[in-house]
This record gives structure tokens, C-alpha cells and sequence, in this order.
């Protein structure tokens, strides 16, 4: 009988890398999109999919790549990349994929985005608007294809260690981001596959629909308490 089949859409980030090595092991057989396969080109997309639809049971979309600019940098040439890489690359993923899911009635579409999806970067308005676009998308098509049995999650990750750098004069969630978590230190390697391993399952069903945050608590985190002359106060250090 030949192996489940999950794809992953987009191997920048290493923890795509990570989970594709990762579903390999648990005796998937894990696949990325080829390079000359366009994410927002869906007849490509569809013709790629539906040669490896018959044992497919999962597919992983990362989030869009970072792009640093200010609305006065920013021009058509740019915004039409971003929503590219972006809104229509998640759409396109999600049409394909899905529709293949809803033939068999079972499958998962998976958005391993970013906490930029809530929080914003600081000059980097086209990528967050592409996360946010990416988060909402999954909510409707749990609307549109839930009812079929496509599961749909949206997870929300944090910063990793190798992410590109998004400091930036206007905001200073690059700045010192290992005290951003409770924990005190960055996500280790592989942090978030266990949790990619359980979604890919239907026994995750109970959480479809759902936005996950993953993000080690980074975005509900303010700093530690310190009480100075009975006042309380944040601090980072």
C-alpha cells in the first residue's frame, strides 16, 4: 500500500524543512511544490496536485516571504507581488487542495503562518495584509469546505531564530526577541511539528475552523513585573 502523501507548499522557512523531514519520519511520504510550479498560478498548481491527489491527506501552506517596505516606498509593481505571494497564492492553494479534499471528503489544509498575522512588523504593511488576508481565507473556507469533511487550521507561529530580520524604526518586536517570550528564549528547531503531526490527523477535527495561536505566548506577553516604590511596572531585560 503506498504512504499518505502531506505537501508542504513552500520550503523558505526552516520550519517547513523541518516538518517535511519530520512527516518523512512518522513514514509519510512528504513532498514540497517544485520551485517551477507558481503558487498563484492555478492551472500549474492543479496539474501538479492532481498527479499526487489519489494518496494525499494533508497539505501545508507557510506564510507569504517578508517584504520590508513603508507605504511611501511601496508601489503597483510591489503591492502586485505581495498580494501574489500572498492573498492569491493562499486562495490558489486552498481552491486546488480543497477541491481535491472534497472529492474524497477528508483532508486537511493546513496555514502554518505568522504572528504578523495579528501583530504588525513596522514597515512591512504587504506582508502582514498578505498573513492577515492568509487567516481569514482559512475561516471562510472552513465555511465552504468544513461541511464537505475538509478540515482547515490556522496556525499562528512566532518569530524563529532564522527568520528574516524585520527591525525596523517603528516598531521594536525585533529588537531583543528571545525576552518577547515567557519562556525567555526563541523556539528550538522542529518546536511546532508535533502539533503539524496531530493536525494532519483526523483526530483533530474538534479544532477545525480554528485560529491556533502557536506562538509561545509571544503575543500575550508584556515583559516581567517589578514592583518599584509600591508600583508596579514592565521591564525586559
Amino acid at each position: 500500500m503506498e504512504r499518505e502523501r502531506i505537501i508542504i507548499t513552500d520550503l523558505r522557512t526552516q520550519e517547513a524543512r523541518d516538518a517535511l523531514a519530520y512527516f518523512d519520519g512518522l513514514g509519510y511520504l512528504a513532498q514540497s511544490v517544485p520551485d517551477d510550479v507558481c503558487l498563484w498560478d492555478e492551472a500549474a498548481l492543479g496539474a501538479f496536485a492532481a498527479r499526487h491527489a489519489e494518496n494525499l491527506v494533508a497539505v501545508i501552506h507557510p506564510a507569504p516571504p517578508l517584504v520590508m517596505c513603508g507605504f511611501e516606498q511601496a508601489d503597483e509593481a510591489l503591492f502586485a507581488q505581495a498580494g501574489n505571494e500572498g492573498a492569491i497564492a493562499a486562495w490558489c492553494v486552498t481552491k486546488v487542495f480543497g477541491g481535491i479534499f472534497r472529492e474524497k471528503h477528508d483532508g486537511a489544509v493546513i496555514y502554518l503562518n505568522s504572528i504578523h498575522a495579528e501583530k504588525p512588523v513596522g514597515r512591512g504593511f504587504l506582508f502582514s495584509m498578505g498573513c492577515g488576508a492568509a487567516q481569514m481565507l482559512a475561516r471562510e473556507a472552513n465555511q465552504d469546505y468544513g461541511p464537505d469533511g475538509v478540515r482547515t487550521y490556522f496556525v499562528q507561529r512566532g518569530i524563529s531564530a532564522d527568520d528574516p530580520n524585520g527591525q525596523s524604526d517603528v516598531s521594536p518586536l525585533y529588537f531583543g526577541v528571545d525576552l518577547r517570550y515567557p519562556s525567555r528564549k526563541m523556539p528550538g528547531r522542529g518546536s511546532l511539528n508535533a502539533l503539524l503531526g496531530f493536525l494532519v490527523t483526523p483526530d483533530a477535527a474538534p479544532l477545525m475552523g480554528g485560529d491556533l495561536r502557536a506562538d509561545g505566548g509571544m503575543t500575550m506577553y508584556y515583559g516581567h513585573r517589578r514592583k518599584v516604590e509600591g508600583r508596579e511596572y514592565y521591564e525586559r531585560k
